[in-house]
């Protein structure tokens, strides 16, 4: 026994002054905001339509305790279109820039940015690594969540129609290779599908003259319009020399509405020219967003897509033949619009070109649309602020997409509270940068509870009955914007019974989902903050309409007396049905709830009724004009 103490007191002996152990050393990211982002990550949002995305720019403070220089490479994993700011490098797997740092008083900044994706989709994630490398040779290894907010959630598409006319593509055929005439024409789409338009009035076939170069711009032909058209005409013909460009036909002859000429004034038709030296290029027709990283417009590659965006930019907008951009050039490029967005005006050159010096490269993305851009330099993509210099032509851009929406919190009210009872209620903010700041600024919440400033959501279990008001101030991520508060009122009530939700323990399966969609989504128990809620998932049918479903399946019985539902309506592609109603299994069949239906958004539509005993609980809906979709559906005994 003696012997085991003594072994003992030499073991305690020998551990003392042994110093405890301590975590790797971390590099701290800090955001524009002040906030450390190592634990809560990054957000990007890919914008509505094919536009150059917003950037966010963090700061690196590297380990403080560790032999220096240090460097710290850093790897942004999970997509090729993942970007960072020169020097760096694009991968078919994300970006990689390294950053050196001689003592831990110094800090560096990079910007992150996500190159568009075509079309809807759902919201995604990646990782940001952060290797590290301290002056021992010493390497440690850090990451973090890349959050991205995809906006288009239902495709957007031109809201007039566009003819597109190959008859006089005989020099090259360039346009009789299916790829070739696809990116193409997704290239003048996408101009369209940011403008707010309704069709004009019908053009009859060969009523509208325009002209076409040979090679070398000579031997022009004249040529009209074979079949008739309301929207836009667009010739494309491709030649050898000398170069690319796009223009509207300047014939004197302009759109017209109801027989009265649309301001502007909008030229009926325009022309595509594409030329390119096939001894110093391959041309490059992939519109897969994974491959977007591999064109280079200055080397050997030439994008199709990106050329033919950038020069029918001057047939849309871009060349004096529009008498609305004669004007802004004449003004100097002193545009309310522009000047609010930019900071300043933004003249064109001569050639009717937004400058390439990087005072006037798009203020949010960093790009330019032309050879050079603070990311390395790849396709040739559409900007906001292209965009809003392209209005003076005469154009209207749709407003209600989500790069021109102002910030703004929707949330107007939060339900209410119990004391003693977990809570949590997530604001909503549109507009903007939404890499938000959400603080409270005036006043106090309930006690217990207590605002997340990356997320907004409102959570905690409150301590004391009573009212509260506050004031909450929400920023975003751009250096230009002014925030924006709004003041609430929380009760918290002193308890009592809480009604339960049977719909968590039920399986939601549906008529048909969209494939960016998820139908789990329906009985998530996440309360949605408005129908347009872009934060959490959601049930949508689009494309499909007509008649559609979402059902809750029990295991086993359950004594239904009342549900709630949450109309998912995005403003386009999916908006609340024009009718529905609730069906319960009876066990050979689906019955009729009878009741009264209402159809409001951004509220819970509440139906009760004599308490039926069933194992399924189906929410039957007719579309109206559009599809339709649930962002949540509650039910209880």
């Amino acid at each position: 026994m003696r012997r085991l103490t003594v072994v003992a007191t030499m073991l305690a002996a020998l551990l003392v002054g042994v110093p405890p152990a301590h975590s790797a050393p971390t590099a701290q990211v800090i955001d524009l905001f002040g906030r450390n982002v190592n634990s809560y990550g990054v957000k990007l949002v890919d914008w509505q339509g094919y536009l150059a995305n917003p950037y966010v720019e963090l700061t690196v403070r590297p380990p403080a305790d560790v032999p220096f220089p240090v460097s710290i490479e850093l790897r942004a994993e999970g997509t090729s279109r993942l970007m960072m700011d020169l020097p760096s490098q694009l991968t078919a797997t994300g970006a990689i820039k390294t950053l050196t740092f001689a003592n831990a008083s110094e800090q560096k900044i990079f910007r992150l940015a996500i190159h568009s994706k075509r079309g809807p989709g759902a919201d995604e994630s990646y990782t940001l690594r952060l290797n590290i490398r301290d002056g021992s040779g010493t390497t440690y290894q850090q990451s973090m969540p890349i959050r991205v907010q995809q906006d288009e959630k239902t495709a957007i598409q031109p809201t007039i129609p566009i003819n597109f006319d190959y008859r006089f593509d005989t020099i090259t055929g360039y346009f009789g290779n299916a790829a070739f005439r696809t990116a193409a024409e997704e290239a003048v789409r996408d101009w369209f599908r940011f403008f707010d338009l309704q069709p004009f009035d019908t053009v009859a076939a060969g009523a509208d003259n325009n002209h076409l170069p040979g090679n070398d711009w000579q031997n022009t032909i004249n040529v009209t319009n074979n079949a008739a058209f309301t929207g836009m005409y667009v010739y494309f013909r491709g030649i050898q020399t000398p170069y690319s460009t796009g223009y509207p036909a300047n014939n004197g002859r302009y759109h017209t509405r109801n027989g009265t000429q649309v301001p502007g004034p909008l030229h009926r038709s325009t022309a595509m020219i594409f030329e390119y030296d096939e001894a110093g290029k391959q041309l490059f027709t992939s519109l897969a967003d994974e491959d977007w990283y591999r064109t280079n417009i200055q080397g050997p590659v030439l994008d199709v897509h990106g050329l033919v965006m950038h020069e029918y930019g001057h047939a849309v907008a871009f060349h004096s033949d529009w008498a609305g951009m004669r004007s802004y050039v004449a003004g100097g490029g002193n545009d309310p619009d522009v000047v609010a967005y930019q900071g300043y005006p933004v003249p064109l050159d001569s050639s009717y070109h937004i400058p390439g010096d990087q005072r006037y490269w798009d203020r949010l993305s960093g790009q330019s649309g032309g050879w050079t851009h603070l990311f390395p330099t790849r396709r040739w993509m559409l900007t906001k602020l292209a965009l809003l210099v392209a209005e003076n032509a005469g154009w209207k851009i749709n407003r209600n997409l989500t790069p021109f929406l102002a910030p703004a919190i929707l949330t107007t009210t939060v339900p209410q509270a119990t004391r003693g009872s977990a809570y949590q209620q997530t604001l909503a903010a549109q507009g903007g940068v939404p890499f938000y700041d959400w603080q409270v600024v005036g006043g106090a919440l309930p006690a217990g509870l207590s605002l997340d400033r990356f997320t907004g959501t409102i959570s905690g279990t409150p301590t004391t009955a009573g009212t509260s008001s506050f004031t909450v101030q929400l920023r975003d991520y751009d250096r230009q914007s002014a925030p924006v508060t709004r003041s609430f009122q929380l009760t918290v009530s002193g308890g009592g019974t809480t009604p339960v939700n049977l719909a968590g323990t039920a399986t939601a399966s549906a008529s048909y989902t969209s494939p960016w969609e998820s139908v789990a989504a329906v009985n998530d128990g996440v309360d949605p903050a408005l129908s347009n809620d872009t934060a959490n998932p959601r049930w949508g049918t689009w494309p499909q309409t007509g008649a559609q479903w979402a059902q809750l399946t029990w295991p086993a019985a359950q004594q239904v007396s009342s549900a709630e539902v949450y109309f998912f309506d995005d403003g386009g592609g999916v908006r609340v049905p024009a009718s529905w109603k609730l069906q319960y299994w009876n066990g050979t069949a689906y019955v009729d709830i009878p009741g009264s239906y209402p159809v409001a958004l951004n509220a819970y539509n509440r139906v009760t009724f004599p308490a039926v005993s069933t194992t399924r609980l189906r929410v039957a809906l007719q579309s109206g004009a559009g599809s339709v979709g649930l962002l949540e559906v509650k039910a209880y005994s």
